[in-house]
Order: structure tokens, then C-alpha cells, then sequence
């Protein structure tokens, strides 16, 4: 099968247009799609220092790869990638090699935190501490994970003087977080998933999502055909994750509807629309232990850390 764009040897067919892609434009449509995302959410700016979370897995390696393609044409902003070391034994080892290896290949600023020098425990260590889950513990692995690297991310964006922090998040990861927010009925969080970064605390560095119109399978194809090297293995916490069941129902039924997360995304912005003057939060204020924002006297990172020492 021929290229929709030249004559060259198709390598990919996208299943909700059916375009066919050779190498060279496939790359070219990923970059188009991330470049589109961008302006429309008014992601970034000419001239901002731009951090991203570098995980070393297939979504941040692609996105990382792409943003430097992108920024080449905007001299006056700068990339450093974030790389985060929760302690989780014969795992994270894998995605800090990678994570180095590729912030290397393209002379990227590299900056590393970890669990247990800014929090005092790695992930390991609070599981362990905590107990099984049902017995002793209420939430899974992967809830105090996110509390603390959405906490350590934020602080090494602080750190590194970042007007904007972008993730990785996938389409296919937009969605589970929008039907999640539905399934649980909260409304708050629903309207909170604007995709135009924005300042609401002093303490918050602003984020971004390039990669939240793009699926999966495409970033998996970015990266074999462009040969970049990311770690596969998954999290040994993974199995805990309520996610999981939701990204499952996901990947189902997008075989016989393949606009399915497009759909969803595309309804959750029409749905921001006419939920404006929907409250998001109560009033953000400064966490009596640490400063950092919080709707409530503790943040979620200071809580822990007083369940921890309990």
C-alpha cells in the first residue's frame, strides 16, 4: 500500500481516517498533531523555559523527541527534562538509563529527583510501612505514588525556574481520567481538566498535555520506527490501580469504535464550555507544615508524611 502523501511504501494505517503513512510522513503527522494541540490549548510561549517529566517510557522518550523537533524553531525557549526516582526496586533503574540516555542524545538539560531524598522514603519503603492493602492500608500504590510525584515534579519545576511543566499523558490516558471523573460523579474534577495551562496557586507551576490528542499505538510507532529505545517493563504496582479496569473497557471497545477517546476528549472540551461557572475547588490556600497549596489545613504530601510517622 502506497503513502495517502507520495508514492513510498506505506508503514501505518490510522484506523479512524484510514490515512496511510510512510515513515516520512508519519513523523510529519505526529509533529502536526503535537504542534496543534499547542496552539490551540495555548500550551506554550515564544521563550519559555519548558520542563517536562521524563520517565524513560515510551510517551515521554516520544514527546521529549518531538519538542526538541518543535523548539528548534523557537531559539528563545528552552527544554530540561525531569526525571523521577520513586525507589521502586528492579524497576525505575531501567527508565533512569533511558531517561539519560535520550536527555543526552539531544543535549538536553537532565535534572534528577527521588522519593527519598525530598520526601525521606521511597515507595517501597511507604508500602511496607503502610501494610497490604485491605488490611492495613485504604488506597492503593498507585494514590500515594501520585501524590508524591505530582509534589516532586512541581517542586523540580520550581527549582528549575520552568514557566510550564508538560507530561506525557496519552489520549487513551485522557480518557480514562475523564470517564473515571464521570463513574465517581465528581464534577469538580471534571470541570478542573482544562487543558490551557493556567497559574492558581504561586506554589503551582502551570502544566500541559501535548500528547492528549494523540493515541497510543501512534507513540509506540514513533518510537520503533525512529529507533528510540524506552523501558517496556511495567510497574510491579500497576496491579493495584482502579485504572487499569477502566483502560481495559478503553481498549476494548475502541476495536470496533476507533474514534471512542476522541470522542470522549472532544466532549469533555465542549462539556468545559458549558461548565464555566462550575466551582473546581474550594479556596486554594498555603499548607500549614511545608507552604505549598492545598484546599485544606495539610497538603496531601504533608499527610502522608504524618501517617508515615504515626
Amino acid at each position: 500500500m502506497k503513502c495517502s502523501f507520495c508514492d513510498n511504501q506505506s508503514l501505518y494505517v490510522r484506523p479512524y481516517d484510514k490515512l496511510s503513512l510512510c515513515h516520512k510522513h508519519f513523523n510529519e503527522q505526529m509533529q502536526k498533531r503535537v504542534r496543534k494541540t499547542i496552539t490551540r490549548y495555548k500550551m506554550l510561549r515564544r521563550g519559555d523555559r519548558i520542563a517536562i517529566g521524563l520517565s524513560g517510557g515510551k510517551d515521554s522518550t516520544a514527546l521529549l523527541d518531538i519538542l526538541h523537533k518543535i523548539e528548534k524553531d523557537f531559539q528563545e525557549s528552552e527544554l530540561v527534562a525531569i526525571t523521577i526516582d520513586e525507589g521502586i526496586k528492579n524497576y525505575r533503574e531501567e527508565g533512569l538509563h533511558y531517561a539519560k540516555l535520550h536527555a543526552d542524545r539531544l543535549g538536553v538539560e537532565h535534572v534528577v529527583y527521588s522519593f527519598e531524598k525530598d520526601f525521606g522514603y521511597d515507595l517501597d519503603e511507604i508500602i511496607e510501612k503502610l501494610g497490604s492493602r485491605g488490611k492495613k492500608r485504604e488506597l492503593g500504590a498507585c494514590s500515594y505514588c501520585g501524590i508524591l510525584r505530582r509534589n516532586v515534579l512541581n517542586k523540580a519545576a520550581l527549582e528549575v525556574n520552568a514557566d510550564v511543566l508538560i507530561t506525557a499523558h496519552n489520549l487513551e490516558d485522557e480518557a480514562e481520567t475523564i470517564l473515571l471523573n464521570i463513574i465517581r460523579g465528581d464534577i469538580t474534577r471534571l470541570a478542573r481538566l482544562n487543558p490551557t495551562p493556567r497559574k492558581i496557586h504561586e506554589t503551582l507551576i502551570p502544566r500541559a498535555k501535548p500528547f492528549r490528542a494523540t493515541p497510543q499505538a501512534e507513540i509506540v510507532m514513533y518510537c520503533i520506527i525512529n529507533e528510540l529505545e524506552y523501558q517496556e517493563i511495567q510497574c510491579p504496582y500497576a496491579v493495584e490501580a482502579y485504572r487499569g479496569e477502566v483502560r481495559e473497557f478503553i481498549f476494548k471497545t475502541q476495536e470496533k469504535q476507533p474514534m471512542l477517546c476522541y470522542n470522549i476528549v472532544r466532549g469533555q472540551d465542549k462539556l468545559l464550555v458549558s461548565m464555566k461557572e462550575t466551582k473546581t475547588s474550594k479556596k486554594m490556600k498555603n499548607c500549614e507544615e511545608c507552604g505549598n497549596a492545598t484546599t485544606g489545613n495539610l497538603c496531601k504530601t504533608c499527610w502522608l508524611k504524618q501517617l508515615l510517622e504515626v
